[in-house]
């Protein structure tokens, strides 16, 4: 009878194990851990192209990028955009015609979203790199003042906005040079950083032009607003209160 018992229980074990009931052998994964599996592969997948950074490249640039929080593993639609029903996507840059930090050598400024739904950019002010969240960002600009959205197309953006969360640390000089190479990180300028981005981090010239990271000229902030990659997607007033 006791080993009757027991050759039955043995089977009953064996039916559950292969109806997938109970594990076999194996931890049961819970939705937590499916969660940090996911977050982990999503912040260390960071192109990081040589030719930018020489030797400088590090882990401790990856590691300073998982502190401040700044790459997370599944944003890509937001909060909307302030006074608007549009929300936020990773990738788009905002325009504005002011230039921050009151440079009259090229009129306006461009920035980027990350995927906390802050704003990486390189300004005057901060003599660099920078990232501010949108309260800040506005406050930067004028009361009232127009900053336009343009969404990157075919799904693009979020590769540019994890390059421009690596790099802009290293921008620690603002600087428009004319004779200036298109791969230099230090000095620069909000227009040169955003193009940047989106050539090493994309792999796309907004431009059209066939510049390269060899080539030594300078881009507008306007160039992103007449570029076949960017679709104007809306606008907002910078509210300062």
């Amino acid at each position: 009878m006791k080993k009757i018992l027991v050759k039955g229980f043995l089977l009953l074990t064996s039916m559950l194990v292969v109806l997938g009931i109970l594990p076999a052998g194996q931890p049961t994964v819970s939705a937590e851990t499916q969660y940090t599996t996911q977050q982990i592969s999503s912040e260390v997948e960071i192109s990081v192209p040589d030719s930018v950074y020489g030797n400088d490249e590090d882990l401790s640039a990856i590691e300073e990028i998982k502190t401040d929080g700044l790459i997370g593993p599944f944003a890509e639609i937001g909060p909307t955009y302030p006074g608007t029903n549009v929300s936020m996507r990773v990738g788009d840059v905002l325009y504005s015609t002011k230039a921050i930090g009151g440079s009259s050598q090229i009129v306006g400024h461009v920035g980027i979203v990350n995927s906390n739904f802050k704003v990486v950019h390189v300004t005057l002010p901060v003599n660099g790199g920078t990232v501010d969240n949108m309260t800040n960002y506005m406050w930067r600009h004028g009361e009232g003042e127009t900053i336009k959205v343009y969404r990157p197309k075919n799904g693009r953006g979020v590769e540019a906005a994890k390059w421009a969360v690596y790099n802009y640390k290293k921008v620690t000089q603002y600087l428009i040079q004319i004779d200036q190479s298109f791969s230099s990180l230090t000095p620069n300028y909000c227009s040169k950083f955003m193009w940047q981005a989106f050539y090493y981090g994309e792999g796309i010239d907004i431009t059209d032009k066939g510049m390269t990271g060899d080539t030594n000229f300078f881009v507008t902030p306007s160039a992103f607003t007449k570029s076949n990659h960017f679709v104007y997607t809306t606008s907002f007033k910078a509210v300062r209160n």
